[in-house]
Parts: C-alpha cells; structure tokens; sequence
C-alpha cells in the first residue's frame, strides 16, 4: 500500500512520517541508529539506493543516522510508531506498508514494513480500528497543526496499518522501563502473581517462552510460595552476589521448590522479580522488569489498561539451570538471586508471614481459593532488650549501628550429659539492634553453600 507523504529531505521534522518501524520488505531486518539507538525508518530515493531515516521526534537530531542492525545495539531505544511514546508494550502486525514521498525533482519509496510498536493506549486504538483517534493523538502529542500535509500523511499511513491490521499481538521484552515499585510490595504480591499468570496464560504472543513454557511457570507460579524481600536485605544480596564463587545449586538449597520473589529495589539490568520451577530437568528461572511508573502511562485511563492487560511485571530472560551447572558473579541477575537464597539458608535471613490487602483476601474468597500466603524478607539481627554489662560489672548502652559478623566453626557439646563434642557452623549475622543502621565498613565477603563450608583444623 503506497500513500504520498512529503519529501524526506525537507528539513522540518513537523514533515517526516511518524516513527514507523518494522522489518522492511525485502531487507528482512530491522535497522536501529549506532548513536542514539532509535529505530529507523527504511526507504528507497530515486537512484533506488537504500537510505534510512530517523522516526518523527518533537526536537530534531544532532547527527545523521548511523545505520546497524538493532541486534548489535544494547539497550535498543524503541518508541511508540503511532504517538512516539518512549514505552511501547506491544508489537501488531499488518499487511506491507508503503509511501511515495514525492518532491519538487525526485521522489523515494518510503518502506514501514509489516511490524509496529505501540504503547497501551495506542494498542487498543489500533484494535478497536479506530484510525481518526490514532492520528489524533500523534497530532496532538507532536504538537503539529491539523490539517497539514504532515498530518494528511500521518492519517493515510495511520488507516492503511489498522485496514490491515492482523489478529494478535506480542508482547515487547526489551524495552526498559523505569522502575516503578508496587505499593504495599509484600500485600499486593498475591495479586501481582495473579495479572502474571493471566499474562502468561493469555492469547498474547510471547518472542521470549514457547506456549508449553509459559503454562508450565504458570503452574509453578500458582503452586509456588510468595517472598517479598526488604530493602535492606536486597541490597545486601546485591553486594553478595559480586563475590558470589561458581556456586552450583539444587532443589534443597533453594527457599521453596517453587516460587516467585520481588527485589524491592532493581538488581543487575533492571530487574526486579523472579519466578522459578524445580523440574525433573533442572530449575526453570525467569527474569521480570516492572512496566509502568513512566510519563507515558501517567493517566488513568492508561495506567488502568496496563494493569488489567499487562500487570506489574513483563518476562525479560529465561535459562534452565540444568543439573550441576554452576552460577557466578558475572551471571547478573541470576546471581542476586542465588545470593538472595544462599542468604535466606544460612540464616542470614529470616522470614516472616504477612497478610495480603483485605481487597485481595476478599477476591480469593469470593472464588473459594485460599488465603494468599506472603513471606517478608528481611535481614536477621540479634537484638538486646536492654543495657548489657560490661566486664566490671557496668551497664553498656546498646550498639548505635549493626555490624556484620562473619561466619566461625564452633566446638558444640552434645550427647549423654553432653560429654561429646561436634563442629557446628555458626553462620554470619548481623550484630545490634534491628532498627539501627548497618555500618558503612560493613562487607559480605564470599558466600558458599553446604558443601562448600570451611573445614575445621
């Protein structure tokens, strides 16, 4: 489908198409710009040399595009093709679409591919087809007056994507949205576990799980226990996980054979969550990022469609961790989380119950389903009732900060009148009341599971 649209080498931005991606016909990749990662436009000049073009913005660019393929481009920038919003949700398909850019002495074939972009609202405009109200809201949004020739073709190229719209749509892994923490993080974990599994189980199309994956986490995701991990003990796993050794896992070291946990703050790549499933393979883990919390998304209407076809969190990565396969530093996210569990085992961690939000008791009640059962996590202390004496006999005032103190081997009487003695493992804690602040001198040096614990001499 050709339309006729201003010529690209008119300076204005006002006269570009809309950002409109996608892998173009005939080329079969899609092109992202080296310096500022957008995804470029694709098109033909009158030689029939093959060009490329940056997408419609509301500032114009300070360097021309440099073309590669977006694979080779960490952290891909992606915008919405319909209103240029920076957080697109989902990907639609539609039949080829075309332009004719004509000039004053040339022309060129603008080609905008069968794939496009589209934030949530833009998404449910394009489904509804309601074509008038997409072209609206780009106007609006890059503040163009209407009618104008920019406008004119942004509506043609507008109604040729949702005359051919196809059926479906796919879910976007890499786009990085900033972190928006859910509030009441461990309340409102049982209802963030339920929009994750109907993401999961729903019609929309997933690049990263295969449709026998997403049911089997979904699975696990029901039948898994629920952990919320504090603040203070995430960043704690975080500064573990940069020493964490080639640590090989299996079912026992892990809190729960299944489960899901949400970071209360962004580990390694954004990530905030994780789900994992112990199969006769190995142990399943997927990565999640938060969506939401953006300008994009900042009205209600949005925000409300986001939560109730989305949810809080989108799958990022996927790995099977096989059967003695080791985790080390360098794996990321994956090594907060097994820094997160090792923790939890050797005590350093303890968990406590807590009640989901009444609204969220009321619904699981309502579909005879039991209560949601959430465990906090949170760094464990030894706390002092009181001013502890001194070796003369004189009262100490409380610790004013937390210490770590590391793990030691301990002689341990047991048996009949306690006369034998055994080598127990006293694990590393925090010293001081749990309302003080950890000391800034204190590190978490190596963690090691069972296997790997020190031998006493």
């Amino acid at each position: 489908m050709s339309h006729s649209i201003p010529s690209h080498d008119d300076p204005s931005p006002a006269y570009r198409p809309n950002a409109a991606i996608g892998t173009s016909i005939g080329l079969r990749r899609e092109m992202a710009c080296r310096v500022c990662r957008r995804i470029l436009n694709t098109y033909f000049d009158a030689t029939g040399r093959l060009r490329h073009l940056h997408p419609a913005a509301r500032t114009s660019y300070d360097h021309d595009p440099d073309p590669v393929p977006s694979a080779e481009v960490a952290g891909v920038a992606r915008s919405c093709d319909f209103c240029s919003d920076r957080y697109p949700v989902f990907r639609l398909d539609s039949g080829p679409v075309q332009a004719l850019a004509l000039g004053e002495d040339d022309s060129s074939v603008h080609d905008f591919g069968t794939t496009w972009s589209a934030c949530i609202t833009c998404t449910l405009l394009a489904q509804a087809s309601r074509s008038e109200a997409l072209t609206q809201r780009a106007v609006t949004r890059m503040g163009w007056a209407d009618p104008t020739i920019a406008a004119e073709a942004v509506r043609a190229i507008h109604a040729g994507v949702v005359g051919t719209l196809r059926p479906g749509r796919t879910l976007l892994t890499d786009v990085h949205w900033p972190h928006s923490p859910v509030t009441a993080t461990a309340t409102a974990l049982p209802k963030v576990r339920d929009r994750l599994t109907a993401l999961l189980t729903g019609p929309d199309r997933m690049d990263l799980l295969e449709v026998r994956q997403r049911q089997d986490i979904a699975v696990s995701l029901q039948g898994g226990r629920l952990f919320a991990v504090d603040d203070e003990f995430t960043d704690l796993a975080c500064t573990a996980a940069t020493d964490l050794p080639a640590t090989v896992l299996d079912v026992e070291d892990l809190p729960a054979p299944h489960g899901l946990l949400l970071w209360a703050n962004p580990v390694a790549g954004g990530v905030c969550a994780a789900s994992w499933a112990s199969t006769d393979e190995g142990i399943r883990i997927v990565s999640y990022r938060g969506v939401g919390g953006s300008a994009g998304v900042a009205d209600g209407p949005a925000v409300q469609a986001l939560r109730e076809q989305v949810g809080w969190l989108i799958p990022v990565s996927h790995r099977l961790l096989v059967h003695g396969e080791a985790i080390t530093c360098v794996d990321g996210a994956l090594a907060v989380l097994a820094a997160t569990w090792l923790l939890i085992a050797q005590r350093t961690g303890e968990t406590v119950s807590v009640a989901a939000d009444r609204s969220i008791r009321k619904a699981y009640a309502r579909t005879r389903r039991p209560a949601p059962e959430v465990r906090l996590v949170r760094i464990r202390g030894r706390q002092a009732t009181g001013p502890r004496e001194t070796r003369r006999g004189e009262a100490r005032e409380p610790q004013a900060q937390r210490r770590w103190i590391s793990g030691y081997w301990r002689s341990q009487p047991h048996g009949p009148g306690r006369a034998l003695r055994k080598d127990i493992y006293v694990f590393a804690y925090l010293r001081g009341p749990a309302d003080a602040p950890i000391a800034a001198s204190t590190t978490v040096r190596v963690l090691a599971g069972e296997r790997r614990r020190p031998k006493p001499q």
